[in-house]
């Protein structure tokens, strides 16, 4: 009888530890992707900041350089190039958000899993390995 409660107490604290550092690492995801969130707010708002101080001082320097079809095609010509830059980093944004929240439904679908081996809903051949 008391092997069966060591038994069973080591298994208790085996699925403590586990559920620990699996709540641990979506802790530690969650605050990092926070802090990502909160960097790249900072940055996006400096760079457009800095983009608009730039274009307003390259709009008024060109507006005294060039003749005046000069003028039509440069200012359109930036207008274009710089909307085709702008719907690049929109992309580009979009496309690093999906892989951090990838990153993190990962995490908690192994959490699930490890819930489900714990219940007895899966045995060890079941889980999903990982590289």
């Amino acid at each position: 009888m008391s092997g069966q409660i060591n038994s069973l107490k080591e298994l208790l604290h085996t699925i403590t530890e586990l559920l620990f550092v699996r709540f641990k690492m979506a802790r530690i995801e969650f605050v990092a992707q926070k802090e990502r969130m909160v960097r790249l707010g900072i940055l996006a708002l400096a760079a457009v900041f800095l983009f608009f101080m730039s274009y307003i001082s390259l709009l008024f320097g060109l507006n005294l350089v060039l003749s005046h079809t000069a003028k039509l095609w440069v200012f359109f010509g930036l207008s274009a190039g710089l909307l085709l830059l702008m719907c690049g980093a929109f992309w580009s944004i979009a496309r690093n958000l999906a892989s951090q929240r990838k990153f993190l439904a990962e995490t908690l679908h192994e959490l699930q899993e490890d819930v489900a081996y714990i219940q007895g809903k899966k045995n060890m051949s079941d889980w999903s390995l990982k590289d």
